[in-house]
């Protein structure tokens, strides 16, 4: 498997800082090309955000170059790979509570990570960030909000469309770096050639629908990296537009067999 990928970040319009940080990683391998993506949206006062969130991605980032190789040649196993995450997730989390205590702050992040290997991804997940897989026609959320609103309209006490204007929004259930113990999810499922892979922060998918997705970043009408990237691009200039005002950041990543 070969990938089409890239990302777009921006600070957006408001902020003083860019609380996201992301990690879009790819190795070549004696079994194919293999492709570590991660999106973190931060939180917290001055540098704390940026801090929480880059964080996370430097312990991923350290072990996809150091971890990673030695689990890929002894064979991935499901098992495994979720115990090595809840880890980085657990270290991750400690640090971050730790600092927060020592320095009298409150500081934190979202997490979205996919891993993508031969015909299958993995991928871990706690926040709103999101991740999607997206086709011509439709748009699947593979990733589920931990978020109050959403977790409201799961158990149907509010409809999306009542959700979509409450102002309570980014009030999270689950973060990494607030509390001692963190809920993580984990997903997997085979990789479809040509449908776009993507991982956001919550400042990118507030102001789009499913037109958007679908014309823009459908695999089948991507051809390259830099054609992604401009869409990407032209979406996150098209959400701040539409009045986002948080940092704004999103991966893209298009699987292809042998290239093509």
């Amino acid at each position: 498997m070969q990938f089409i990928q890239s990302y777009y970040t921006d600070i957006g319009v408001k902020r003083k800082t860019n609380q996201d940080s992301l990690a879009l990683i790819k190795a070549d391998t004696d079994f194919g090309e293999v492709l570590l993506a991660v999106m973190c949206d931060g939180m917290g006062g001055h540098q704390s955000g940026e801090l929480a969130s880059k964080t996370i991605v430097v312990k991923f980032e350290k072990w996809f170059k150091t971890e990673f190789p030695v689990l890929l040649y002894k064979g991935v196993d499901e098992s495994i790979l979720k115990e090595c995450w809840s880890r980085l997730i657990e270290e991750s989390n400690s640090l971050l509570v730790k600092y927060g205590k020592e320095k009298g702050v409150e500081l934190g992040s979202t997490l979205t990570a996919f891993l993508f290997i031969a015909d299958r991804y993995y991928a871990v997940h706690v926040g709103d960030s999101r991740g999607y897989e997206i086709s011509e026609d439709a748009i699947n959320q593979i990733t589920r909000d931990h978020s109050l609103l959403a977790d409201a309209v799961r158990k149907g006490i509010m409809t999306e469309e009542e959700a979509s204007k409450d102002s309570r929004k980014n009030i999270l259930l689950e973060c990494v770096g607030i509390t001692d113990n963190v809920k993580v999810d984990f997903y997997s499922g085979n990789i479809k050639e040509k449908h776009t892979y993507l991982l956001c922060s919550d400042g990118f998918w507030h102001f789009l629908d499913i037109e958007d997705y679908t014309h823009y970043l459908s695999g089948e009408r991507i051809e390259d990296n830099k054609m992604l990237r401009m869409h990407l691009n032209f979406l996150v200039e098209t959400v701040k537009q539409r009045g986002e005002k948080d940092n704004i950041s999103v991966i893209g990543v298009i699987p292809l067999q042998n290239g093509v």
